[in-house]
């Protein structure tokens, strides 16, 4: 891995989704999300796509809202909606079926015969490793994993309409000249950060990928909000590591489990703070600090 350069680093953290979105979901370079989806999908055989707004609006006035990373279609109508999660968490594929059933209704139109229906790939690119339900451990030697519709008893497919495609990071290693497109990528998006300068002998597609993450080539109002993403994400831990600090020192102290309870909800409260100002999605806040959305709603 190359080191960090001083200060800021020369290309920005892909792992984080706001800095995922600038870079794979720029209109002026669709050909870095293009290759991606061919990688992930090669069935498919892509030959364009249009990004959407990534604003999932609800159906009915008490539905959940919410907004993914990227949404993009292509010229037959299948959609792609992609997701970078850093952090997997236990409820993070029931997240996924939510975003997932907002975009059906836009699987068919008016008037067509359901044998027009198109495609929907939810795809999760992880900074970790995907938690299943009745998984013993996770699956850290695949790099791709994917989930269908199937029948229980026979195996057999119900549909290949609806598709869910995991991308787990970790489990890349460092590109050789030998190893898949979809590995090296990967690799460069989990360590693109850690790069001081771009690596000699890319291809065209790679290239790309560390020329548009490179901070001098980033619009600077885009810069300014990953920075204060960033600077935000920071102090958020700095603050969860001191509240769990005091919490346990002034229990032991005082002898009572009150202190280490106060410590445990200041810091809820503190988290969802700091996560309610960088603009993160209120009911995700509320399933990964436990808070109720009417406190998180008063904070």
């Amino acid at each position: 891995m190359e080191e960090e350069s001083e200060g800021k680093n020369r290309f920005i953290d892909l792992t984080r989704d706001y800095g995922f979105k600038i870079v794979l979901a720029d209109e002026s370079h669709p050909q870095l999300m293009l290759g991606f989806l061919n990688a992930v999908i090669p069935e498919r055989r892509i030959v364009s796509v249009r990004f959407l707004n990534t604003e999932l609006l609800p159906s009915e006035e008490n539905d959940h809202r919410a907004c993914c990373d990227v949404l993009c279609i292509d010229s037959d109508g299948n959609r792609f909606l992609v997701e970078m999660q850093k952090e997997p968490y236990d409820c993070f594929s029931d997240r996924l079926i939510v975003y997932s059933g907002s975009q059906l209704d836009h699987l068919l139109r008016r008037g067509e015969p359901y044998t027009k229906v198109r495609s929907l790939y939810v795809i999760s690119v992880l900074g970790g490793y995907l938690k299943v339900e009745d998984e013993d451990t996770p699956r850290k030697d695949s790099l791709l994993r994917r989930a269908e519709f199937r029948m229980n008893d026979s195996g057999k497919m119900l549909t290949d309409k609806v598709n869910f495609i995991f991308l787990q990071l970790p489990a890349a290693n460092r590109p050789t000249d030998d190893v898949a497109f979809i590995e090296k990528w990967a690799w460069y998006v989990r360590e693109m950060v850690n790069y001081k300068e771009k690596p000699a002998g890319l291809d065209p597609y790679f290239d790309r990928l560390f020329e548009a993450s490179m901070r001098d080539n980033i619009e600077q109002g885009k810069l300014s909000i990953y920075d204060k993403m960033i600077r935000d994400e920071i102090q958020i831990a700095a603050e969860r590591e001191y509240a769990v600090r005091e919490g346990r020192a002034e229990g032991r102290a005082e002898g009572r489990a009150e202190g280490r309870a106060e410590g445990r909800a200041e810091e809820k409260l503190e988290t969802a703070r700091k996560f309610k100002q960088a603009g993160t999605d209120l009911e995700l806040i509320t399933q990964c600090t436990g808070l109720t959305m009417e406190q998180v709603l008063a904070l």
